[in-house]
């Protein structure tokens, strides 16, 4: 009796068929499913560098990776895989990852710009008091009950641009003294940004 071995391959969603008589012994490793990893969306200052990507920014396949980010606008280097943004306006980045094999990833992510008034060169307004600064991410807000606007957000921002701690009023919920536990446990310089309903004021901030 004659015996038929069906050999069944399957590269990047597309199934071969082959027939043979006898038998051959063999393994087939078929590679994981190939995946890309653009990065989460992002709020960031205008002006303030932004990594793209993940880490890693592409798994699974066969290596080696071929990386493309489009559109190229405001990026250093579109075929690395963790590129530096650095856009005028809010945009989203995709990202296009070719393995040896031909396979293709595709992922996206948002990088939103925002003006983030005079975050580089201003204090908070004199009646408004941040301490301690440094601090140990732990501190407390004076003043904001003296402007007129009302207090609709305070966040922190790390150096990238991106939100570490963000937390939303509505009128009447806050205390003349607000305190603020950030919970950030790396240290380094960061950006308050209190939000009130006519204006936004900013302040480097110290965490050790």
């Amino acid at each position: 009796m004659r015996k038929f071995i069906a050999i069944i391959l399957i590269t990047c969603g597309i199934t071969s068929v082959t027939v043979a008589q006898g038998f051959i012994p063999m393994v087939l490793n078929q590679p994981a499913v190939l995946s890309a990893t653009a990065g989460h969306d992002t709020l960031c200052c205008k002006g303030h560098p932004v990594n793209l990507g993940g880490n890693p920014t592409a798994i699974g396949g066969t290596k080696s990776y071929v990386y493309l980010w489009t559109p190229a606008d405001g990026l250093n280097d579109p075929t690395s895989s963790n590129p530096i943004a650095l856009p005028t306006e809010t945009k989203t980045y995709t990202l296009n990852v070719t393995d040896e094999n031909g396979c293709l990833a595709v992922s996206s992510v948002t990088v939103v710009v925002n003006i983030c008034l005079g975050i580089d060169v201003q204090k908070l307004n004199p009646v408004l008091t941040v301490f301690p600064n440094p601090s140990n991410g732990v501190f407390t807000i004076q003043g904001i009950n003296s402007f007129s606007g009302n207090l609709q957000r305070i966040e922190v921002l790390n150096q990238l641009g991106q939100t570490v701690y963000n937390q939303s009023f509505t009128p009447g919920d806050y205390t003349a003294d607000l305190k603020v536990d950030t919970q950030i446990n790396e240290s380094g310089v960061y950006f308050l940004r209190v939000s009130l309903s006519d204006r936004i004021v900013s302040q480097r901030l110290i965490v050790r």
